[in-house]
């Protein structure tokens, strides 16, 4: 019980940092949608898709490198400082050699606003590597507030580059840079990094511990790359920019679906790793990842019911093709978040190289996907690509974990979510209101009712969370 308390508590204070502020930045989509043309959305997409790229090339994966190892050695302060100082010495370097050959290469770059590029991954490498800092000194709470300046400062300067500026796509890159910039500033200061560093440390053995569980996460993140972004480079090239706006749009619903994942992620794995060596670990792992599977597939289950509703409040009508797409992205989606939590155990064993893998291979089925169906289904062949490659990898790793070790999801509600997922599909794709009001009321119905246990043990959480502070209020 301990353990699912611990994950609860740092889901919960993960969550107010990023899931909120995604949330207010998703409520300005119609704005979005309403102001700039499916070119410009296109074109920002893909620039940030191709900054995602390079991040991995440029950092090497010491991120997560430096967050694993300081898992190891939470008490002791020594080690971190060798961890750190070896890690942001080889950052720095890495980053100057990355603006010596971008600068070298940006005479053959075909496309305005190259500078973007340059910055926006120099900004990422010591982000990246500041907020898995914090997390590896144990401060979720800081890692919220990072995340919560990084998102809040891009929404709401955004607003002000489109709206009152006139700035139009040109704005949302400055606007991306200097919320990347403010995050940098306050992790500084809300780490206090300067006392984990030390002017020429460099460890050698360190680094080489590093490396070895972290370069092989390099083609993973390719990979995913791959599968997240191969789809919009080949609807670039084989139907133009416009064409990726659309596909952009259409992928907004899903990425808020998967923002939560990814906050829960970071403790999940966190406590995975942790209580990996336990007694009772099997039990422990089948029984959460059957309620994480109830709780994630419902909440799938339930943006698909609303979306006909949704939809037309949300989205401006040029952008009125992207509603047969959703759907699609939403499994990929939930596939991919079964993916992810699956991944951990690896993680807890250092088996990146397996991680990279299974990685590597749902990317060449995306793009195999991809090219064999793009002439045929045009922008359909992103949405079903992406839903086979994540599908795929998680039959793999589900049958690959479960020789190891025991995490399964029960039979039972497996079925039933199958069903579920099967009548909202039939509901959406309908356009009969009466019966995707039914179905909706149907769907809240089934997902209170799987997931009432969560629902209870939340509720009692809050109560003795708010009975303690009145406590404290009267004394």
């Amino acid at each position: 019980m301990g353990r699912r308390k611990e994950l609860a508590k740092n889901t919960a204070i993960l969550t107010l940092g990023k899931l909120l502020t995604k949330v207010v930045s998703f409520l300005f989509l119609p704005l979005y949608t309403a102001i700039l043309l499916a070119e410009e959305m296109g074109t920002y997409d893909l620039m940030v898709t191709y900054g995602t790229l390079l991040l991995p090339l440029v950092n090497w994966q010491f991120g997560q490198g430096l967050f694993r190892f300081m898992l190891d050695n939470r008490e002791d302060t020594e080690r971190h400082t060798v961890l750190f100082s070896t890690l942001l010495t080889s950052s720095v370097f890495q980053c100057a050699a990355y603006a010596v050959i971008f600068l070298l290469i940006r005479p053959l770059l075909r496309f305005e606003d190259t500078y973007f590029l340059l910055w926006y991954v120099i900004l990422s490498v010591f982000m990246t590597l500041l907020m898995q800092f914090v997390r590896g000194l144990g401060s979720n709470t800081k890692y919220a507030v990072a995340s919560f300046i990084s998102a809040a400062a891009t929404t709401i300067l955004n607003v002000v580059a489109i709206v009152w500026l006139h700035m139009g796509i040109k704005g949302m890159f400055i606007s991306t840079l200097i919320a990347q910039a403010m995050t940098v500033v306050y992790l500084i200061f809300a780490s206090k990094c300067w006392r984990y560093f030390r002017f020429g440390l460099f460890d050698r053995a360190a680094f080489k511990s590093v490396c070895a569980y972290s370069l092989p996460l390099i083609p993973n993140n390719l990979a995913w790359w791959v599968v997240n972004a191969s789809d919009r480079t080949v609807i670039s090239v084989f139907l133009g920019v416009a064409a990726n706006g659309i596909y952009a749009v259409a992928n907004k619903f899903p990425n808020l679906f998967i923002q939560f994942y990814n906050i829960l992620n970071l403790s999940w794995t966190e406590t995975v790793t942790l209580h990996y060596q336990d007694e009772d670990r099997d039990e422990f792992l089948t029984e959460t990842m059957t309620d994480l599977f109830k709780m994630f597939s419902c909440v799938c289950f339930l943006l698909i019911a609303v979306m006909p509703f949704l939809f037309p409040v949300m989205v401006n009508a040029k952008y009125a093709d992207t509603y047969n797409h959703i759907l699609i992205l939403l499994y990929g989606m939930l596939f991919r978040v079964l993916v992810g939590l699956y991944s951990c155990i690896y993680i807890a064993q250092k088996n990146a190289k397996k991680i990279a893998a299974t990685s590597v291979s749902a990317a060449i089925i995306n793009l195999t996907v991809d090219f064999l169906l793009i002439r045929r289904i045009r922008i359909y062949a992103a949405s079903v690509s992406t839903l086979v490659a994540f599908l795929t990898m998680f039959v793999f790793r589900y049958l690959d974990v479960n020789k190891t070790v025991r995490m399964r999801i029960r039979p039972k509600i497996a079925v039933s979510s199958i069903i579920a997922g099967a009548v909202c599909t039939v509901s959406y794709y309908s356009g009969n209101r009466i019966l995707q009001a039914a179905v909706f009321a149907a769907v809240l119905a089934y997902s209170a009712a799987v997931n009432m246990d969560m629902v209870r043990a939340g509720s009692g959480m809050v109560r003795r969370m708010f009975r303690k502070k009145s406590g404290k209020g009267e004394a």
